[in-house]
């Protein structure tokens, strides 16, 4: 039976090799197929795909990075050594010594590694911060690694639960909202949306009669203020923080990892 896998696979291979070949230097049917999902997978399998290693993860990163810089964050590649299959990574802004950071790095940059290219099998973040309640505001020893999914198909995203209702909530407001069993917040900024537990992080009271001033949120129990677009950071220099929740609002519909809530 394994030799028969193996004979039409290789006639996979041969035949999608020979698509290449008859496709020639026709530029636009090799973009075609590159950018197709379900092709380029194939083209992966088969060490055919015509985007090398290093420009894919490249081009993956550039996907996310309005995402990172909504949050006030972005990332730089350091290095991509496609023979070992890493990629070596430098958070920016808001993702180094974030709290949620290695959230963020899973639900946002590895994910889009992962299905670009998914030869990569470690990412190996320079300068990364711990997790915990202590992380913000730290930084961890170079070196840190998260392990991505090694074979040709990537495990499935975290889940990301959608959310409705939240499109029509006004700058300045806060919307309460209940995730199994977890109270959350949603708060606008201009035109992006952040989450975070309903906690403050000085005094634990709920923050759904919080005071949303620009950016700034203010926790109607003991004033504590917290900066919503830098990951929650307190302004007050005493070092506490918000909880983020990675949030993502895509094709007009709100979804929030629910997956980080356990």
């Amino acid at each position: 039976m394994q030799d028969v896998v193996s004979l039409v696979t290789d006639l996979y291979g041969g035949g999608l090799a020979r698509v290449l070949e008859l496709a020639g230097d026709d530029g636009e049917l090799r973009r075609r197929m590159a950018d197709d999902e379900l092709v380029s997978s194939l083209l992966i399998v088969h060490d055919l795909h015509p985007v090398g290693v290093e420009d894919r993860v490249r081009q993956a990163i550039e996907s996310v990075r309005p995402y990172l810089g909504s949050h006030g964050g972005d990332v730089e590649v350091l290095d991509v050594d496609a023979d070992e299959g890493v990629v070596t990574l430098r958070m920016l802004g808001s993702c180094d010594g974030c709290a949620s950071s290695s959230v963020t790095l899973e639900l946002a940059v590895q994910r889009a590694i992962e299905e670009a290219a998914p030869e990569i099998t470690r990412i190996a973040v320079d300068g990364g911060a711990p997790d915990g309640p202590d992380a913000a505001g730290a930084a961890s020893a170079p070196g840190a690694s998260i392990p991505v999914t090694l074979g040709r198909k990537p495990e499935p995203a975290p889940a990301m639960a959608p959310i409705y209702g939240l499109r029509a909530l006004a700058p300045g407001r806060v919307g309460p909202l209940e995730i199994e069993g977890t109270k959350l917040i949603v708060c606008r900024v201009g035109s992006q949306l952040y989450a975070y537990r309903s906690a403050c992080g000085r005094c634990a009271s709920a923050l759904d009669g919080a005071v949303v001033d620009g950016p700034v949120l203010r926790c109607s129990a003991c004033g504590a203020a917290y900066d919503l677009p830098r990951a929650g950071r307190s302004l007050d220099g005493d070092g506490t923080h918000l909880d983020p929740l990675p949030l993502i609002e895509e094709g007009g519909e709100v979804r929030i990892a629910v997956g980080a809530l356990r």
